[in-house]
């Protein structure tokens, strides 16, 4: 349910938002690391009381999706996720990540806001398995609440 319409988001997208909100997966060793920003508008109300998103005009969706680089092609990995999100005035959210299991497709899903137009800077600490070294990823995102 989750792919079906962050593939329709991402189709209904133009190609330079769909450059802001996909990047290229970061490498950890074997793990691939996956992560995708979009406004919580796109989500379908049905969609979002399911998983226990919250939709708003300033509500963002952080979406992580970890995968193992084997020999037979990438497999998905049920990680450990945490992170926090931080605005121009180096206030700190904790993100909240939500497990979602769809068939074989494990995706961790976070809310974020933001009041204004605004480059937020993310942290997301990602541990293939209890006991693994803990990967970090930092990256920054310009926000645009919906009008």
């Amino acid at each position: 349910m989750l792919r079906t319409l962050l593939c329709a988001i991402l189709l209904a997208t133009s190609p330079l938002t769909l450059a802001q909100a996909v990047a290229e997966p970061q490498r950890f060793g074997d793990l691939l690391v996956y992560r995708t920003l979009f406004n919580s508008s796109f989500l379908l109300p049905e969609v979002a009381a399911n998983t226990g998103l919250e939709r708003g005009p300033n509500i963002g969706v952080l979406n992580i999706l970890v995968k193992r680089d084997t020999p037979d092609g990438p497999v998905p990995v049920d990680a450990l996720i945490g992170g926090s999100v931080k605005n121009i005035f180096e206030q700190v959210q904790p993100l909240n990540f939500i497990r979602i299991e769809e068939g074989e497709a494990v995706y961790f899903v976070a809310n974020y806001t933001s009041t204004q137009r605004e480059v937020l800077r993310f942290v997301v600490t990602v541990q293939a398995e209890e006991g693994a070294p803990v990967h970090t990823l930092n990256f920054q995102q310009e926000f645009h609440p919906d009008e």
